[in-house]
């Protein structure tokens, strides 16, 4: 009897280093670098407003926490760690500076009921300056109905400036999600 329950504990065991039940994948680990920002803006590359006085009362407390975490040089959680798309779920579980920049580590979770290709150029990341950030190459994950895969990345973003995480997976609506606010 013992024996069987020492394959069951191996084999969850091997589930659970590769990630979970969820998928262990490469493509959604990713160096973001900094786009150039037209001379004249869009109205949609407007800065987004990612001052903590900006932010509803209840995540101004969370946002000091998070700078005091970084300026230590510890981790910390995002303002807003997780937002949904009606087909995908974007959790930012940990924010940390390192000699790269800022890294990013979360999960995407497929909610719909099929198979999602999600691409690495699903994600761009926007400073509080309207700086744009996005990675390079054509890398993507697939992802079954309920299954999920790490999302890592690095955005060599400066000092004293905020963060936002869009999310644009068509044919949903893009989803935005406040990472960093910063002290005005």
């Amino acid at each position: 009897m013992w024996a069987w329950g020492a394959i069951v504990a191996l084999i969850l065991i091997g589930l659970s280093s590769r990630g979970g039940f969820g998928v262990a994948n490469e493509a959604l680990r990713q160096q973001f670098s900094a786009q150039p920002t037209p001379a004249v803006p869009a109205p949609e590359l407007e800065p987004p407003q990612l001052d903590i006085a900006s932010l509803p009362p209840a995540l101004q407390d969370a946002a000091r926490e998070l700078l005091a975490s970084l300026k230590q040089g510890s981790a910390g959680r995002p303002v807003e760690p997780a937002v949904e798309s009606a087909s995908l779920r974007v959790e930012v579980r940990e924010l940390r500076r390192t000699a790269a920049g800022l890294q990013i580590r979360g999960e995407v979770t497929n909610l719909s009921r099929r198979t999602l290709e999600v691409p690495i150029s699903a994600f761009e990341l926007r400073d509080s300056t309207g700086a744009s950030y996005l990675a390079g190459g054509g890398a993507s994950a697939s992802l079954r109905p309920g299954q999920r895969t790490p999302l890592e990345l690095t955005v060599p973003l400066p000092e004293g400036r905020g963060l936002l995480l869009i999310t644009n997976l068509p044919p949903d609506q893009p989803v935005e999600q406040r990472l960093i606010a910063f002290e005005t």
